[in-house]
């Protein structure tokens, strides 16, 4: 903690502090959670592994006796009767239990479908690392029955589960002559490297330390092409695109408690986070990742969702100078026709916005003077700033640089990485 408030140097010591304590004990993304599956053809102690991993590692494990057990002193108990839903929360209810957030957990018989795994993703409780324990791949696949055998309640749907959680998924392979121990080593090995960054399927090139699944955020003033920039991520590296402002007017526009907020009472700092923080909790976001513009706009945006259940792991600030941002929003103009903004002269549908400069000037001047020093400082050493005054081209290859990057901090001890390579 001394060591961060060196760094940064905060306004406000006690926020700084209460803020570092959130992040690092209940939020750290150091902290293990690990669902482990194992293929029903192999015949390996389970139980045994489990213990082996809890010394070698330190977890606490919860089992789905242990879901059972306090779903059956929950107000919403029927007999003969198990929502998934009631267990996700359960589940939920054990993972923020002391000390489980601060030694991590390991789930090695639950979930057991791929609604109760929905279920689990929908609620935030998610896997750093999900390990597939498995024979190696045959040489010539055998035909396979393609009807599902039936399961009872305590066996897993391998294959479904495979599909749920393939963004957090590393398989083990399992010879018939490892022993024990060897399978211990190989799950320790995968955990580990798990945890230095193993990249997700079509998400580039494999570096040590880069992320499994991209969930990256542009920051830059009022045109300086963060949208632009942020759909060609999109587009490249298959992540869901997501503007706050059409966050926003969806969210209005619903029929539930935030939307009722909204509209009658207005939108407000924990309101905007909950916005992002629904949005980026759902599969699609889950899965492949996210490319977010608009949000954070302050400092205390940043703090909210940073201690989100799945924060960004890019950061990149777009620099563009007051006057680029401001010539790039005179150049814009309207097709009359479609509605949509096309740069001046490119269709001769295309006529100027009767845009007033007032509004820009006064929100550029925010920016410049507080938001900037704000995001900066919560942003840290580990964001990425590019001149965003270059052509689109250019920033696009930096901005792709950005984000398949290793990082080039080791946080823990504020140095900068040296030999971080692609492997």
């Amino acid at each position: 903690m001394l060591r961060d408030l060196v760094i940064n140097l905060p306004k406000d010591h006690l926020k700084h502090m209460k803020i570092f304590l959130g992040q690092h004990l209940h939020y750290s993304q150091d902290i293990d959670r690990v669902i482990l599956l194992v293929s029903p053809e192999l015949q390996i102690d389970k139980k045994r592994l489990v213990r082996d991993l809890i010394k070698a590692i330190g977890f606490i494990v919860i089992t789905r006796r242990c879901i059972m057990d306090r779903y059956e002193k929950h107000d919403s108990y029927v007999p003969g009767c198990i929502p998934p839903e009631i267990m996700s929360e359960v589940t939920k209810m054990l993972t923020l239990k002391d000390p489980v957030p601060l030694t991590g957990w390991l789930m090695f018989d639950h979930p057991c479908s791929v609604r109760e795994a929905r279920c689990l993703q929908q609620d935030g409780v998610l896997p750093t690392v999900t390990l597939l324990l498995t024979r190696p791949p045959a040489a010539a696949p055998p035909v396979h029955d393609p009807r599902t055998p039936a399961r009872s309640f305590f066996q897993q749907d391998i294959e479904g589960l495979k599909f749920v959680y393939k963004s957090t998924l590393k398989e083990v392979y399992i010879e018939s002559e490892d022993d024990h121990e060897k399978i211990s080593a190989k799950c320790c090995n995968a955990i580990r490297a798990c945890a230095a960054g193993a990249q997700g399927p079509g998400q580039g090139l494999q570096a040590v330390g880069a992320p499994g699944v991209y969930r990256v955020i542009l920051i830059g003033p009022r045109s300086s092409g963060r949208r632009t920039q942020g759909k060609m991520a999109a587009k490249h590296f298959g992540l869901v695109y997501l503007h706050f402002n059409d966050l926003y007017n969806e969210a209005k526009a619903r029929k539930d408690d935030v939307g009722h907020k909204i509209r009658n009472v207005g939108v407000s700092v924990q309101l905007r986070a909950e916005i992002v923080r629904r949005r980026i909790l759902q599969k699609d976001c889950i899965e492949r990742g996210w490319v977010l513009i608009g949000y954070p706009a302050t400092g205390t945006d940043f703090e909210l969702l940073d201690l989100m259940h799945t924060p960004p792991n890019r950061i990149i600030f777009l620099n563009v100078t007051r006057k680029v941002c401001k010539e790039r929003a005179t150049i814009r103009g309207v097709d009359w026709c479609t509605g949509q903004e096309m740069p001046l002269g490119s269709t001769p549908r295309v006529m100027p916005r009767a845009e007033d400069l007032a509004p820009l000037d006064a929100e550029l001047e925010t920016y410049f003077t507080e938001s900037l020093a704000e995001l900066r400082a919560a942003a840290g050493i580990t964001a990425v700033e590019i001149d965003g005054n270059l052509p689109n081209d250019q920033v696009f290859v930096k901005v792709q640089a950005a984000i398949m990057a290793a990082p080039a901090y080791n946080i823990e001890s504020c140095f900068q990485l040296r030999n971080v390579r692609g492997d």
